[in-house]
């Protein structure tokens, strides 16, 4: 209801019989909307011929005038006549042959509140009423695909897939870890799990016995600005179209000065590491890049460098506050550009094949 995804200027591609529903509805008048509320567009997934029009600020023509500003499609003919993409957002789904996962785009204000409420603990929950199971998830699908490698040439298994991601997630909801030690923690782990060879057994016995160690590592320091603001360009450097790629947040902490940015970061980074945690949590689970990737090593790097980014969009909000030192409302616009850049942005299978140079 934030209306962020209604206004984000991008090309919503709609298909065949979503694009017949919405020309009766626009013709009838039911919708309040004049034609053209279309544009054609080639290239587009699913046989779709057109995208939603939107207004020369970026608006989608459906996102209504009035309070609450609301999508009127939704609104008036509900979830089934929106466009996949717009039904969709803001999930993250990852389907395999164990179900359905869902995660989700921090890009949308709602879910980035929900990072910072207090009394919720971090847990994965099954058959959540938002998400009912007879929603028409799409996603990276799995379901007939072999499961992810441990590293290259050796495959895990799916139950093994499974018990990683869930240690993972137990390391990221440890109250006593910073984000930094707590990802230390789990490359521990990934170096351990690729070293198995036949001569260790079978893998998930392997598996089920390093995962099942409580491993503390030494405190783990922030990593200096610089190494975060070259993670951001990293990731950057995946958006497959130019004009499409944000402005460096190097900009404006160069202009700050990246010592003094670094110090408005730092105090109110070690008072947020919950909510970091919990958005590292929120992308370690329903992940597409152990799908894409080539070993658990690349999943955790994966995870450090999107740590990386929120960082770097965290030091963009510090700097163009005209000094503000981090705070929850600079870090969770930070998450939003983040997650903006990592889900919506980048071409993710681009950025996993960069990443999976790791495991050589």
């Amino acid at each position: 209801m934030t209306g962020a995804c209604c206004r984000s200027g991008w090309d919503v591609p709609v298909e065949p019989d979503v694009e017949t529903r919405l020309d009766a509805a626009v013709a009838a008048g039911t919708l309040g909307v004049r034609a053209p509320w279309s544009r054609p567009l080639r290239g587009l997934p699913h046989q779709a011929r057109v995208v939603l029009r939107v207004s020369a600020a970026g608006e989608c023509v459906f996102h209504e005038k009035g309070e609450p500003r609301l999508c009127a499609v939704h609104r008036l003919l509900g979830p089934d006549a929106l466009p996949s993409a717009c039904r969709q957002f803001p999930r993250v789904a990852t389907l395999t042959p164990l179900g359905v996962s869902v995660t989700l785009s921090h890009y949308c204000p709602t879910a980035a509140g929900l990072l910072f409420r207090d009394g919720v603990p971090l847990a994965v929950v099954t058959d959540a009423p938002a998400f009912p199971t007879s929603w028409p998830y799409e996603g990276l699908d799995a379901r007939c695909a072999l499961p992810p490698f441990a590293r290259p040439g050796v495959l895990m298994t799916w139950a093994s897939h499974e018990r990683f991601e869930q240690h993972a997630l137990a390391t990221l909801a440890r109250e006593e870890l910073s984000p930094e030690s707590a990802l230390a923690n789990l490359a521990a782990t990934a170096d351990l799990l690729r070293a198995w060879t036949v001569a260790d057994g079978l893998f998930d016995d392997f598996a089920a016995v390093v995962l099942g160690a409580r491993r503390v590592p030494p405190d783990e320091p922030e990593a200096p600005l610089e190494v975060a603001l070259a993670d951001w360009d990293v990731v950057a450097a995946c958006v497959p179209s130019a004009p499409a790629r944000p402005r460096s947040p190097r900009c404006d902490v160069e202009a700050m000065g990246v010592g003094k940015t670094s110090a408005l970061v730092h105090e109110g980074w070690n008072r947020l590491q919950r909510p970091v945690r919990r958005w590292l949590a929120a992308r370690a689970f329903a992940s597409w890049l152990p799908l894409q990737g080539d070993g658990v090593r690349t999943t955790v790097v994966g995870l450090r460098v999107a740590l990386g980014v929120l960082r770097a969009e965290a030091a963009r909000g510090c700097a163009k506050g005209a000094g503000t030192e981090l705070d929850g409302a600079v870090l969770k616009g930070a998450v939003r550009r983040a997650d903006l850049l990592l889900h919506h942005l980048i071409d993710v299978e681009a950025f996993a094949r960069d990443l999976s140079r790791c495991e050589a």
